[in-house]
């Protein structure tokens, strides 16, 4: 099985390298990867501190490490930090994070790479996030474990889909045994572990993102343009939306126009001009006035009060936008899976999204407690808005839910701190 799983890295990496002659994110994969050896060993070769090692895959995973990281460099600042990326997302975004001392690419899993890796970095302290398991490195981890080298995974959710859980399982099982603590956001995943030997070492601390999203709809926030695009209309944020939900979302807001004064912020996933030029010909398909926020921000003589959509053609507001909203629609529910919902949930916003959301805890909770709803096309999310803004006893109580499920999942950054302590002293 360890044969297969070096072989899978191995065309994968090739696949990469394909991609990147026509991909630009695959290109920024391979070319931030390149001469990391030499890049790593001179960023280090001054350090005299102990590392502490965060590994995260991408920005959303980020958002579950960035609490805990400020914690830490706040609380601990004898320790340096370092951070690997897998997803170019991730490391563009955040590469030069004040709270982090270092910020690289994580090498392709290969043996020779995470055995290099580790001799240059010698962490005391290792940090995985959600679901990363990279099996070379988990392994040269284990060669390396002391009293001095502590492993710790956190914000993980366990569902039995995963190889942990299927026959050919073992290799995995033996790589997860690397962590000293393993942090879990639900009881299902403590069920499961329990199952595959896992006992003492399982805490339930909950989902540490939720800390964060919470923080962020604290901060002040204003923008006059969006402020005199929504004035006081019901608002539709749809965040993170692929082509697959705009084909579902705007003809629907076309019908909703026809019964309600309301406006819509599109925020896709990708904003680049691909994407927004497929936005804007639906858009324009269905008689729906729009405009660009950077375009409309950086001109005093453009007025928005006349637009029926808002495109949030740049990144990095996304999260702070949602104060703005009535209802949020959440996209990747027709691709690979939903995007972040905690982020409008922080806001009270009832949330809608697509059909692919099983492996995402915090929305099959607010499913069962009816503070979200999923969609399959465009009838089903035509009544549930129409609901939605028809009916204020629904609408509140639909609130109410998703603000009960914010409240009672906080904490997880304390809780997880409270156990971290006891090594980091």
């Amino acid at each position: 099985m360890k044969f297969l799983y070096d072989l899978s890295i191995y065309f994968l990496v090739a696949g990469i390298k394909i991609a990147s002659l026509f991909n630009k994110k695959a290109n920024d994969s391979i070319s931030g990867r390149k001469n990391w050896r030499n890049k790593l060993k001179e960023a280090l070769k001054n350090n005299h501190q102990k590392i502490i090692w965060f590994h995260i895959s991408s920005l959303g995973e980020f958002e579950q490490a960035r609490p805990l990281i400020i914690q830490i460099k706040t609380h601990y600042p004898q320790y340096k930090i370092l951070i690997t990326f897998f997803s170019p997302s991730g490391y563009n975004a955040q590469k030069n994070f004040q709270y982090a001392d270092f910020v690289f690419y994580l090498p392709f899993d290969t043996p020779q790479n995470a055995s290099d890796f580790l001799d240059i970095v010698q962490p005391s302290f290792v940090f995985f996030v959600k679901y990363e398991f990279w099996i070379n490195f988990l392994i040269q981890l284990q060669k390396r474990k002391s009293h001095n080298l502590k492993c710790f995974l956190i914000s993980s959710i366990f569902r039995k889909h995963q190889p942990f859980f299927k026959w050919y399982g073992k290799i995995f099982i033996n790589a997860l045994k690397t962590f000293d603590i393993i942090f879990v956001q639900d009881n299902l995943s403590i069920r499961l572990l329990k199952k595959i030997g896992f006992e003492k070492n399982i805490y339930l601390s909950g989902d540490t993102r939720v800390d964060r999203v919470v923080e962020i709809a604290q901060q002040h926030f204003s923008s006059a343009v969006i402020d005199n695009f929504v004035q006081q209309h019901k608002t539709i944020i749809a965040g993170s939306t692929w082509l697959n939900d705009e084909k579902i979302l705007i003809p629907t807001l076309a019908q909703l126009k026809n019964h309600f004064s309301l406006k819509t912020i599109i925020a896709p996933h990708q904003p680049d001009d691909k994407n927004i030029s497929n936005l804007i010909h639906l858009l324009n398909k269905y008689q729906l006035s729009h405009c660009k926020y950077t375009e409309v921000q950086n001109s005093s003589n453009i007025s928005v009060t006349q637009y029926d959509v808002m495109i949030i053609d740049t990144i990095g507001i996304l999260n702070k936008i949602y104060r703005y909203g009535y209802i949020a629609y959440i996209g990747g529910g027709f691709s690979d899976g939903i995007h972040n919902i905690l982020e409008p949930a922080a806001y009270g916003l009832p949330v809608v999204f697509g059909k692919k959301y099983q492996k995402f805890y915090e929305a099959t909770e607010l499913i069962k407690n009816k503070g979200a709803f999923t969609i399959s096309n465009e009838n089903e999310l035509l009544e549930k808005l129409y609901q939605l803004f028809n009916d204020e006893k629904i609408y509140f109580e639909t609130q109410k839910s998703v603000k009960e499920f914010i409240y009672t999942h906080q904490g997880g950054v304390k809780k997880t701190m409270q156990v971290l302590e006891k090594y980091l002293k």
